[in-house]
């Protein structure tokens, strides 16, 4: 299936192995995987099995059962591009992503390059740790991205790259008609049917939201992996905090994976590692102090009163959660983020509800 020009590059960590062995690859994990990620949901499996082909790839592997994946996109002199990093859900939090990492690092056709890049959403601690940062001179990087090519190639059509714009609401303007609201145009395009035309809806951008604390440990990070799940692609979820702790804690992923959702994309980030300015929705979770956000900021502020677990045993980590899920369902009706405005929030939610009002809070460090 993959070719792979060069010598096979392996590294062993007990009993976890890294290799570049294209025979070892696992197609099925890789587009098992990569199918369903946010970064390439739908995408064909034919251009899953071109992209390997034609990539220095790197495989995980546990008791030859392969676990995770990587690829690099490079001339092996002077660029690469790292893509398609995952370590499947049931074998993370074991510190196999920084394996796979130290291991594409130490790769001998890797060294030496003028430029090595990545995009992430969500895993910027991981990459810091590696000497990845924030591009030094991003004024002078241009794209073009089309971020529907996968569901584009799926009803079999075709699409020109240069006739698609970058940003997402540029490309809806594109393919909107030039005049006339959305039903004056479907009562013109067909007069018969008067005003019971077809309701043409224009789609939705999607919202980007931010769940603020101090800590970010514990109730912004079970809120930004609620509105991530329950959006369903509708809300870009980030959650951060003024005093960041650097690590999630342990009930937090505990709780949340009692309800089958993985923080293992999460981490504990500060308020300069996202772009507060650019969101719709910054969410304070509970503070002491109001959210902060940066002067002239555009969007809508939300204040919850959400009681901190951080101190406390499981099973009041057990009711935050419920109470939080709750709090994010109702914000998601509200701005239009389309979860069932009728879920029963649970009886530990009932019993946390607190009873001040919105922008107040007693007690905890923010978490």
């Amino acid at each position: 299936m993959p070719a792979n020009d060069g010598p096979i590059f392996e590294r062993r960590r007990g009993d976890v192995l890294i290799s570049t062995d294209p025979a070892r690859l696992d197609l099925e994990v890789i587009y098992g995987f990569l199918s369903r990620s946010y970064w390439s949901a739908g995408i064909p499996r034919e251009t899953v099995e071109r992209a390997i082909r034609n990539s220095l790839c790197f495989g995980v592997y546990l008791n030859e059962a392969q676990v995770g994946f990587a690829r690099v996109i490079t001339d092996r002199a002077t660029f690469a591009y790292l893509a398609d990093v995952f370590i499947l859900e049931n074998h993370r939090s074991r510190g196999l992503s920084k394996v796979l990492m130290e291991a594409i690092m130490a790769h001998p056709d890797l060294q030496g390059l003028r430029r090595f890049s990545l995009s992430t959403r969500d895993a910027h601690g991981l990459y810091r740790q590696f000497g990845f940062d924030s591009p030094r001179m991003p004024d002078r990087l241009m794209e073009i991205l089309d971020l529907e090519v996968y569901k584009t190639r799926r009803r079999g059509g075709a699409r020109s790259m240069r006739a698609q714009p970058r940003d997402p609401d540029e490309a809806r303007k594109m393919r909107a008609p030039q005049s006339g609201p959305p039903q004056s145009r479907a009562r013109q395009a067909d007069p018969a049917r008067g005003t019971r035309g077809p309701q043409i809806r224009a789609p939705q951008p999607v919202k980007r939201v931010l769940f603020v604390c101090v800590g970010n440990a514990c109730r912004s990070q079970m809120a930004e992996a609620f509105a991530d799940h329950l959006g369903q692609g509708s809300i870009q979820a980030w959650s951060a905090g003024s005093a960041p702790l650097g690590w999630i804690a342990p009930d937090t992923y505990t709780v949340m994976q009692e309800k089958g959702l993985s923080l293992d994309r999460q981490w504990s980030k500060s308020l300069g590692d996202v772009p507060v300015a650019e969101m719709d929705f910054v969410v304070g979770m509970g503070c002491e102090v109001s959210c902060p956000v940066p002067a002239g900021f555009k969007g809508r502020v939300i204040e919850w009163s959400i009681p901190d677990p951080f101190t406390g045993e499981i099973e009041l980590y057990r009711a935050i959660r419920d109470l939080i899920e709750a709090h994010v369902r109702a914000l998601l009706a509200d701005i239009g983020g389309s979860p069932d405005a009728g879920h029963d929030e649970g009886e530990g939610a009932r019993r946390m509800r607190a009873p001040q009002s919105p922008a107040t809070h007693e007690g905890g460090n923010g978490v």
